[in-house]
């Protein structure tokens, strides 16, 4: 199975062990936790991410055609009872 790997961006430069660590993420299909001080980069690191992969494929299922008003009467009429 193929995926996409991260290698930074033009912006943003990373280590060898950074873009391990993403890429397993990628090919576990498993989030990854980035811990760090206020200020080291790690919504850069997100931006990044996002921009070096682009979009993700388009994937519907049946869950995503259910809307957030019927969803949210479902709820009402549920606790109605």
């Amino acid at each position: 199975m193929e995926f996409r790997k991260f290698r930074g961006t033009d912006k943003y430069l990373t280590s060898s062990a950074l873009e391990s660590a993403v890429n397993c993420a990628l090919a576990l299909e498993r989030p990854l936790l980035v811990r760090g001080e206020p200020g080291t980069g790690k919504t850069q690191l997100a931006e990044a991410i996002a921009s070096g992969l682009g979009p993700p494929p388009a994937r519907r299922t049946a869950s995503t055609s259910t809307t957030r008003s019927s969803a949210s009467t479902t709820r009402a009429s549920a606790t109605a009872t």
